[in-house]
């Protein structure tokens, strides 16, 4: 039997009760303040509940800037909300959710829920099929819903349940000694408490002056903030995500709380260490390093709330500023025609409403119209409780205007997206071509996810649940991604679950986005650990508004079986093994893929069963998987044509292509003529324009930037009648 935190929580071994409030108020607050001069009379008068009150009341009077929103403000947010935001259904939604919460109906993540009756809360459960769960209830994302729907009808019954809840979690949940359990998933684990210090603010200031938030209680959250912050401060993570959550919950906590004796040690560690960490976590160009949209959107999240913040109380955010700007542009690549983030590595479905949102605050931080067409026309209900009600004239004010940009790179980080436009239909692409670091990054190098007519088409298989059994391990395999399996194993090898060595490494090595067409060619170095090296590269050409002509290639001196995988949405999928055809039977809309023959004996096309999972469950989906075997250098060639209810005729018949009249092999240039509907296009992909095994030197090393070749245009291309001196050709023209 294992023994954890909560069969040892009450164990005084273990854990230990919070001070009297004597003896916080004495020593943990600082008393030469100017504001605690009536706290330090009652306490030297004996007046403990007095001393207790005096304090209440500074938090109360709201003349420190501690928040977004001070206690004195309430009333006034209630008014304007009401006036302005009654009608809404993001306010209807907050209510109906606060009453369920009251009844003890609580919601934690991916539609799953718990019910505690009559406040018999249990913290401490296994819940569902996996440990997340637990996690997320005490972490207290839900309490926002009963603070706002407090603020908007004044009922004091959420402030009730506010008040008899968190009293309950404290007293059931007692501070550790030390950090004996801080690798275990329980309710002091450091990202919990870190999570808790920014989870738990609005909810205190929007409850503080109400009756039914009794004043023992408001001391007790008080002392846990305290007792939160301690434990942060010396057992936060050494890097990655967490530390960003833990630091920005310290900061958020030091403001709130500026009595505290430690508040200003802990406003200046978090200032000086949070700057280096958010590097460690943000390349350069945006990107938030663990080659998960879904951690970038938690990260940027630490960046615009404490940027917030900091501008509401009129402090310096530094460069923070800029390099948030920067990763809400990349958001705004990755946001897919229906309003989702793209679901590489960790990413699941998302509430589209709260992702309009988060442009919606992008918006107006930066009065960007490119980031308020992704996001609201009028300023959303949820950031009234951010900016307040004076920042609602100045958004409606800006005008949202469609982003000029309909393609992007992030070399860095590792993402390619490519779409027809911004409407909800439009044709999308997105590619990882990028390393992912720790855990929450899958072995998808080169994989690529497509969009048409509103829907996901060319689908991944999402993050799975955490625990480490069969459908995690499928989901973070490669197999689970729209990229290529060489000898049957994945581009990187994992040890533990998340000590996980960088994914493969990656070069984005051209892109070119034109009018007609947008091109994009990267390799990864997964399969260099072979005795016989193995370098997969991809050329993804979109020719727009029509279709994607999808180019694998490999260089290799041996022979090794390379497996295709491309996955379909839930649903089902027809095989045409003369055409070598495969396309969904959706509604209005659907796929085709055409795999164009290699000319091998060895050459498989299966249709089998994948595994998609979204909100908490994995579902059965068709995955097409060619398989060839073959020695030395080799292509593939995959057309992936978009269609509503009627399959397209479609043909592709191979053209000659020459450089200085010699005939050039598949391996060197796909050429083609593409045939379907009303148009006819002509395509030459020239392949020897890099050498793509020069990315790393004899010792498996990446060569440095500076020393690598760079790409070199082809002289005397002649092709479909012309000669070119250009990698990538495309003549397009119509039927006759």
């Amino acid at each position: 039997m294992t023994i954890g935190y909560k069969e040892l929580r009450h164990n005084p071994k273990y854990t230990k009760p919070q001070m009297s409030d004597e003896a916080f108020l004495r020593t943990m607050l600082d008393l030469d303040q100017p504001e605690l001069a009536g706290v330090a009379a009652q306490l030297n008068q004996g007046d403990i509940p007095g001393a207790r009150d005096a304090y209440l009341e500074v938090i109360a009077a709201g003349n420190n800037g501690r928040y977004c929103f001070e206690v004195k403000d309430v009333p006034k947010l209630r008014v304007y909300a009401a006036s302005r935001y009654s009608g809404e259904e993001e306010v209807q939604q907050d209510i109906a959710e606060a009453d369920r919460i009251v009844e003890g109906d609580i919601p934690l993540f991916k539609g799953k829920r718990v019910v505690f009756r009559n406040g018999a809360y249990d913290w401490n459960s296994w819940l569902f099929d996996s440990s997340q769960y637990q996690l997320h209830l005490t972490r207290f994302v839900y309490v926002k819903r009963l603070a706002r729907a407090y603020a908007l009808t004044g009922d004091e019954k959420y402030a009730k349940c506010f008040n008899d809840m968190i009293s309950h979690f404290i007293d059931d949940n007692p501070m550790p000694v030390d950090d004996t359990f801080r690798a275990e998933h329980s309710t002091w684990d450091p990202l919990s408490v870190g999570v808790r210090l920014f989870m738990l603010p609005e909810a205190f200031i929007t409850f503080f002056g109400s009756a039914a938030f009794e004043p023992a209680v408001k001391l007790k959250l008080i002392k846990s903030f305290h007792q939160h912050g301690e434990y942060v401060r010396k057992y936060h993570a050494s890097g990655g995500n967490h530390v960003c959550m833990q630091l920005r919950g310290l900061i958020q906590t030091a403001l709130l709380l500026p009595e505290l004796k430690d508040s200003a040690e802990w406003l200046d560690y978090g200032g000086r260490e949070l700057p280096g960490y958010i590097r460690q976590n943000v390349y350069p160009d945006g990107v938030q390093f663990e080659g998960s949209p879904n951690y970038h959107l938690i990260v940027m999240r630490d960046l615009y709330e404490l940027v917030t913040l900091f501008h509401k109380l009129g402090l310096d955010a530094g460069e923070y500023r800029e390099l948030l700007e920067k990763m809400f542009v990349v958001t705004m690549h990755l946001l897919a025609p229906d309003g989702q983030l793209v679901k590489f590595g960790d990413t699941d479905v998302q509430v589209v409403s709260e992702l309009r949102n988060i442009m919606s605050l992008g918006a107006y931080l930066y009065q960007r119209g490119d980031f308020k067409a992704l996001g609201y026309e009028r300023l959303p209900f949820s950031l009234l409780w951010r900016v307040g009600p004076d920042a609602a004239a100045q958004y409606d004010q800006l005008q949202a205007v469609v982003p000029a940009e309909t393609a992007a790179c992030f070399p860095v980080g590792g993402y390619v997206t490519s779409r027809q436009g911004w409407n909800r239909s439009d044709m999308y692409m997105a590619m990882r071509a990028g390393v992912g670091i720790g855990g929450h990054a899958h072995s998808d190098a080169l994989s690529l996810v497509l969009y048409a007519g509103g829907r996901e088409l060319l689908a991944d298989s999402g993050m799975g649940l955490f625990e480490w059994n069969k459908e995690r391990k499928y989901t973070v395999s490669t197999r689970a991604h729209n990229t290529v399996v060489v000898d049957g194993q994945d581009q990187h090898v994992r040890s533990f679950h998340w000590n996980t060595p960088p994914t493969a490494s990656c070069r984005i090595w051209d892109t070119q986005f034109k009018e007609a067409y947008d091109y994009t060619f990267a390799s990864q170095y997964g399969y260099t650990r072979y005795e016989d090296p193995v370098v997969h590269s991809r050329k993804v050409l979109f020719i727009k508004n029509s279709y994607w002509l999808i180019v694998d290639l490999f260089e290799a001196k041996g022979q090794h079986r390379y497996e295709q995988y491309f996955h379909l949405p839930p649903g089902i999928a027809g095989y045409d093994s003369i055409s070598r055809e495969v396309s969904t039977r959706l509604e209005e809309a659907n796929l085709l893929l055409k795999h164009l023959p290699a000319g091998l004996a060895d050459d498989q096309l299966t249709l089998e069963s994948g595994l998609i999972f979204k909100q908490g469950q994995y579902d059965e989906s068709p995955v097409v998987k060619r398989s060839l075997t073959v020695a030395g250098r080799a292509a593939i060639v995959t057309l992936a044509v978009p269609f509503g209810a009627e399959k397209p005729q479609v043909s592709a018949e191979r053209l000659p292509v020459r450089q200085n009249g010699e005939l050039l092999s598949v391996q060197e240039a796909t050429a083609l003529r593409i045939v379907m509907e009303d148009r006819v296009d002509e395509i030459c992909l020239f392949h020897k324009s890099v050498d793509v095994t020069s990315y790393l030197d004899h010792t498996g090393n990446i060569i440095s930037e500076a020393l690598l070749p760079r790409k070199a245009e082809p002289e005397a291309i002649e092709f479909a009648g012309g000669l070119f001196n250009r990698d990538v050709i495309v003549i397009t023209g119509s039927k006759l």
